[in-house]
């Protein structure tokens, strides 16, 4: 008893496990006393009462009150099939107890009838369960909708040791393996009540996913329903849009650089949100939602998927006031929670803290009928979001202490994929199980663990299903330890080297010193040629180990993520020769590519991005096998342009230097680090879209031509009298019957030569009157000089290393340039300097162009 009170006590309650920066769970710590009562208690009343196994039950009978609710009824059919499974034996599902003999009490009202065990599920949680079991009788039960069918599922979990791997794999253990079960009382209710492992096995395979206690996906009434809470998510182009009020109400869209933000799509806009009629007209949008659906618990009112919030003088100043943009935003919300509330006093108003406003205001606290539903996006997915030694984390960490002060509504929306690579090897099940109680231990109440909802295969999605269903429902469960039981029971003789490869992608992402997040590229997970290759070799090493066609399925299934990481990250280098550039491959790897497409077709991976159809990579992967090129040359520069990839130069080499200044050709993604451009405005570009090029001398033509009949030209060649010049010339000429507009973005993705973040290294400059730096304290796209970049008028750009003594300058003229933007990648050691054109409507005829000039830079310019 001594023994089965520790476990309980340790498996239920809090655990005396090291916290960075949190405070034990009061909830948890109540748990344990609840628990640790309960089973002293009990054990008092049971006296020696003997231990009994599974098997011994098999004469008793399944007893289940007439008037149960249909997922108690459920609930006595799953305890049926499941012990089914585990003896052989198939219990009868009865009204009332056999004469005189032992029975299973399924439900609240089967409970009350239990002789010396009975109990009262009344007033129990929703999803609060409870399991007692005497020697003689078992009783299950819980609160409605889900208590009861979740402790069916506990009892087998914990008691007989079955594993609901996967939709088709469930784990029943050998009967004669199975221990007896001493009496007991145990009680759990599970700490978050909203949990969604985002998977599209759970929402294909409902009843597996109640079995994993994920109660997001289905409202079936067996199954127990989907909690009363919904995901908080982008809703302002729901309730107010360009489209409805942009022409006639410029004034109730952001305000930026002096621009309404009226006339483009409602998600690409933010609303005004101090101006009183768009409070009016959102206030009145959500009324009628909750009018319409009068069930809802909660509603959203939050930002769209974007960064373009209001700078309007009443915005800025609220913001200011506040630090951070989600001072003026909160108070919106806070505004039309405060009128929800005068109609319907039980509905919560939820707003995202998100990117721009995920910093909790100074001043402005959320009201008590706001929820906040936090987001980790910029986290690192390597290290605990508490760990304080990594730096993306430590802000996060700082946000959530800091909306738990002012706020009993917190909510957490956490990422765990890479929506870039879906099916490239992703280091962050180590840190799951830790993220997870740090969400615990800070009282949220709910969590939306983000993940490839997107196709059926992706990096290891069984195992990362699994493991954030089970660490959701019991916080105290460690990741690895899943891991490793996981693996042992789906993958068997293979899983020992499975483990090995799991252990060498998180060890080598740990040696590199990375912190990637969920949107990370291959260099931002580490992935080096003599890593991919040994993690191919591994997994080529389990599919031979694997005992049967069933788990060699599985094991294949698992092993796409090597084939893609040996596809992005070979290391061989690009050649263009006679005209066509291809890759260099050794004759073990000419099959990667064909395998891969073969794998992921088999097993459904529809999605290999967030953003990208599996069907469009394989195509590209086949149009990349051999691409064509064309190339100029002088005694300074050295130029290859591939046309039929939107026409992107992909290699711009300094004789002079050796150095490259465009490096794409020389990258294990070749359409990266390149120069190219793309339609903002009035046509749509991609990596793949195809120009027709020809060579004049020393200058390289690019067509393209649109669907109504418009021409996209670009021109990029030498200046004759200053060979250390490249001229590049781009229009747009629209040919349609009705005026459209337009606006292009030249995207040159320069080398930086380091992948420093010192500005002191790595200096950025824009032209005014003279040069002046305004990099400091840059973070990718933005930073505290964007006001010199965008205000500078002139027509000059440039960037530099001081180390490398090297940079490139683009000039242009201001006229034809609406603004410039730098986006600085260290990690890619890549800065970019764009420009966008003017955005203007065409008539039939008329023409958009826009000149600039590149120049290699020896020194700083001045």
């Amino acid at each position: 008893m001594k023994r089965q009170l520790a476990e309980l006590s340790y498996e239920s309650g809090y655990s005396y496990r090291f916290r960075r920066r949190c405070e034990p769970s009061p909830r948890g710590i109540h748990m344990k006393i609840i628990v640790a009562i309960s089973v002293f208690l009990f054990a008092t009343v049971a006296g020696m009462a003997a231990d009994i196994a599974p098997a011994d039950m098999q004469d008793w009978g399944i007893v289940v009150a007439s008037d149960a609710i249909p997922s108690e009824r459920y609930a006595a059919e799953e305890f049926q099939a499941l012990y089914q499974q585990i003896t052989g034996k198939s219990l009868s599902i009865a009204a009332a107890p056999p004469a005189g003999g032992h029975a299973i009490y399924i439900g609240p009202g089967a409970a009350a009838q239990a002789p010396s065990i009975a109990f009262d599920a009344t007033g129990m949680g929703e999803e609060a369960l409870r399991i007692r079991l005497d020697g003689e009788n078992l009783v299950i039960a819980g609160g409605r909708s889900r208590g009861t069918l979740y402790g069916v599922y506990e009892f087998f979990e914990r008691y007989c040791g079955v594993r609901f791997l996967t939709a088709d794999h469930t784990h029943f253990p050998a009967l004669e393996s199975v221990p007896p079960i001493a009496p007991l009382d145990f009680t759990y209710n599970p700490p978050f009540s909203f949990r969604w492992s985002y998977y599209k096995a759970n929402a294909d395979h409902p009843q597996f996913a109640a079995r994993l206690h994920v109660n997001t996906v289905t409202p079936e009434e067996k199954l127990g329903g989907i909690t009363r809470q919904t995901l908080i998510g982008h809703s302002y182009a729901r309730w107010i849009t360009p489209e409805k009020y942009g022409k006639t109400h410029p004034e109730y869209f952001a305000l930026i650089d002096g621009e309404r933000k009226c006339n483009i799509p409602a998600q690409s806009t933010e609303p005004c949100v101090t101006n009183p009629e768009v409070l009016d007209i959102i206030t009145q949008s959500v009324l009628e939602e909750i009018a319409a659906n009068p069930t809802m618990e909660n509603i959203t009112v939050s930002q769209n998927d974007n960064d373009g919030y209001c700078r309007c003088p009443e915005c800025a100043a609220i913001n200011e006031r506040e630090g951070t943009p989600m001072g003026a935003n909160l108070a919106l919300v806070n505004a039309v929670a405060e009128r929800v509330e005068k109609a319907y006093p039980n509905v919560k108003v939820g707003t995202l803290a998100y990117w721009y406003t995920r910093k909790a205001p100074k001043t402005i606290k959320p009201r008590h009928n706001v929820q906040i539903q936090l987001c980790s996006i910029e986290c690192c997915e390597l290290h605990p979001i508490n760990d304080p030694n990594c730096p993306k984390n430590v802000s996060f960490c700082q946000d959530v202490m800091d909306w738990k002060a002012i706020s009993d509504n917190v909510w957490i929306w956490n990422y765990n994929t890479n929506f870039s690579y879906y099916d490239l090897p992703f280091p962050n099940l180590r840190v799951i199980g830790p993220n997870v109680r740090f969400f615990r231990d800070n009282n949220a109440k709910g969590v939306f663990m983000q993940a490839n909802a997107m196709g059926d295969a992706g990096d290891m999605c069984d195992l990362r299903n699994y493991l954030m269903a089970r660490t959701l429902w019991n916080p105290e469960l460690e990741s690895w330890p899943l891991v490793e039981e996981f693996c042992n029971l789906h993958y068997e003789n293979a899983a020992p080297v499975i483990l090995e490869y799991l252990k060498l992608v998180h060890d080598n992402a740990e040696v590199h010193g990375i912190h990637p997040n969920c949107g990370a590229s291959p260099v931002e997970l580490g992935l080096t040629p003599e890593g991919v290759e040994k993690g191919f070799d591994l997994f080529q090493q389990a599919l031979a180990l694997a005992p049967n066609d069933t788990v060699r399925t599985r094991v294949e299934m698992a092993s796409i993520p090597t084939y893609r990481a040996m596809i992005v990250a070979n290391g061989r280098p690009w050649r263009n020769v006679g005209g066509v550039v291809t890759r260099d491959l050794p004759e073990r790897f000419a099959s990667v590519i064909p395998h891969y497409i073969a794998l992921c077709k088999k097993y459904n991976m529809s999605y290999v991005a967030e953003s990208k159809v599996s069907s469009d990579y394989f195509e590209q992967l086949e149009k990349m096998a051999a691409m064509p090129a064309v190339g100029i040359e002088n005694a300074v520069w050295r130029m290859t342009i591939l046309p039929e990839q939107n026409g992107k130069m992909v290699e711009l080499f300094h004789k002079p230097s050796r150095r490259y200044m465009l490096q794409g050709i020389t990258h294990d993604n070749i359409l990266q680090g390149c120069l190219d451009e793309v339609g903002q405005a009035g046509f749509a570009s991609n990596a793949f879209s195809p120009f027709v090029a020809h060579v004049d001398g020393n200058v390289i033509h690019l067509t393209r031509s649109l669907e109504d009949g418009s021409a996209v030209e670009r021109s990029v060649g030498f200046k004759q009298d200053e060979p250390e010049a490249i001229v590049c010339t781009s229009r747009v000429t629209h040919r349609g019957s009705d005026p459209k507009l337009y606006q292009f973005r030249t995207r040159s993705e320069f080398n930086a030569f380091s992948n420093t973040a010192d500005d002191k290294v790595l200096a950025v400059y824009a032209k005014g009157d003279a040069w002046v730096q305004f990099n400091k304290d840059w973070k990718e796209s933005t930073g505290p000089g964007n006001d010199i970049l965008v205000g500078a008028k002139g027509g000059g750009f440039a960037y530099f290393n001081h180390e490398a003594k090297s940079g490139m300058a683009v000039t242009y003229d201001p006229a034809c340039v609406k603004y410039p933007r730098l986006r600085w990648y260290p990690q890619h050691e890549q800065v970019n300097l764009e420009l966008f054109s003017q955005d203007i409507e065409l008539k039939q005829g008329e023409k958009l162009e826009m000149d600039y000039t590149l120049r290699f830079l020896a020194e700083a310019p001045r």
